[in-house]
């Protein structure tokens, strides 16, 4: 009975340790448009958070740092960019999605003229993904 209550005792110590190095898990957003234009940001997850931002021409990037929720719980968020005269160029996007808990996600959204380009990777090149919808 000793031993097994050592075992669990260790076994939690680990799982918390593990638990708590859990690099937070970053969307970030570039706005590589046009000099003078501004890119909107308006994001929020599936449990009500809700960031924004407006981004200027090859600004600093914006950053929206989180955690992924609880184990039964899935983690999303969900964007909508939008630039020009009366945001008329927009789309809205699942930004991240995560059925379980993940550490040190990176989801780089680039804003350029001709649409909408993305990376996973740090060292990876942005790939065009998407076009821009108009109102």
């Amino acid at each position: 009975m000793n031993r097994l209550i050592v075992f669990v005792f260790i076994s939690s110590m680990c799982l918390g340790l593990n638990e708590a190095s859990c690099k937070k898990n970053h969307v970030v957003f570039h706005n590589q448009l046009t000099p003078g234009s501004i890119l909107s940001i308006d994001c929020k997850d599936n449990m009500g958070i809700r960031k924004s931002d407006q981004l200027s021409f090859n600004a600093t990037p914006y950053i929206v740092a989180f955690s992924d929720y609880n184990w039964a719980d899935e983690t999303q968020w969900t964007c909508i960019i939008s630039h020009g005269p009366n945001n008329k160029f927009y789309y809205g996007l699942e930004v991240y999605h995560s059925n379980y808990q993940r550490c040190g996600q990176l989801r780089s959204w680039i804003a350029r003229v001709d649409g909408i380009w993305f990376t996973r990777r740090y060292w990876d090149p942005p790939g065009w993904v998407l076009p821009w919808k108009t109102k």
